[in-house]
């Protein structure tokens, strides 16, 4: 008897203990070969090429970023970048770059982010406002660097998507484009990595 009373105590105390909560839905992230998530040909003109297409080692990783090899291996930081040219002599525009570095979430991105941002200042580009931001952490900079016959200009915005740091950046003489071209190669990256993050 005593047996049966505490098996109903039990059921009924199992009756009102509250409904676990679901789990939640697992972060967003990036998840595809940077290669592929990254600025495609079909996303720039036509007369452009590709210059350079590589991942990037990891001391130019580290260096590019103001860091440590071993601080960026705790993060699984990976970097790639992809370079697109037409060329020409004397070169007046453009040169386009794609720079991908994939972290292990949102938080070690966003630190990436911040050092990105840092090393553009420590080297002399100058933080500016385009009047749009692209994804998180959005960041826009200018950067002169001089030539024999005056000087090229970068237009860089830097910003982060999920657990992925990207910097579109287009570089030419002054006044050979305009800095909503930027914009639009950077909206066109966005979107391949919301595609792939979707997809998951």
């Amino acid at each position: 008897m005593r047996l049966r009373a505490a098996l109903l105590v039990v059921g009924i105390l199992a009756c009102a203990a509250p409904t676990p909560a679901p789990s939640s839905s697992p972060a967003r992230a990036v998840r595809g070969a940077l290669q592929n998530v990254m600025l495609q040909a079909a996303d720039v003109p036509a007369d452009y090429g590709i210059e350079k297409d590589e991942a990037m080692t990891p001391d130019d990783l580290a260096n590019g970023l103001g860091t440590t090899q071993s601080e960026l291996k705790q993060r699984l930081a990976v970097g790639y970048v992809r370079t697109f040219g037409k060329g020409g002599v004397p070169f007046v525009c453009c040169v386009i770059d794609s720079i991908l570095i994939a972290t292990a979430d949102e938080a070690t991105a966003r630190t990436t982010a911040n050092e990105f941002r840092a090393r553009a200042l420590e080297i002399g580009s100058v933080e500016t406002d385009l009047g749009e931001t692209i994804g998180d952490e959005s960041r826009a900079f200018t950067f002169q660097q001089p030539t024999a016959d005056g000087y090229l200009i970068t237009v860089t915005i830097l910003f982060r998507y999920a657990n992925v740091v990207d910097a579109v950046e287009v570089t030419g003489q002054p006044g050979s484009f305009e800095r909503p071209y930027v914009l639009d190669f950077a909206k066109k990256q966005a979107e391949r990595l919301r595609a792939d993050a979707e997809k998951r």
